[in-house]
């Protein structure tokens, strides 16, 4: 698990979250990273912060900023919790906007390139 472990802390993954693989496939020119939660774990309601059990989870995937001239894409079981007060909602995993398909560093990434620097 040493490339596991290298690439969540590349990543700032941080407990109760975890990479538990990355699979680099050179032929292909992707990086795949797959990322889950401790058992057992307890996620903050959405709506009010309570902390609140696992109901179940849901595979997501979204694109992240490149990995030197490699596609990098994060892949992560994202639980949604039961909260006694609001439900059943989804968490907020700290890599990415709700409903997002795309990294905060993917986007920013994006914002960046897109920028025009005139020098004169």
């Amino acid at each position: 698990m040493r490339h596991a472990s290298l690439t969540q802390r590349a990543l700032g993954i941080a407990p109760p979250w975890k990479v538990t693989e990355a699979e680099f496939d050179l032929f292909s020119s992707r990086l795949d990273v797959h990322i889950y939660f401790s058992p057992g774990s307890r996620f903050a309601c959405p709506v009010c912060g309570a902390e609140c059990p696992v109901h179940d989870i849901e595979r997501k995937s979204w694109r992240q900023r490149d990995f030197f001239q490699y596609q990098a894409w994060l892949h992560a079981r994202v639980p949604r919790v039961r909260c006694d007060i609001h439900g059943i909602n989804e968490v907020a995993t700290p890599w990415a906007k709700p409903g997002r398909g795309f990294t905060l560093l993917f986007i920013a990434e994006c914002l960046l390139a897109s920028s025009v620097f005139w020098v004169e």
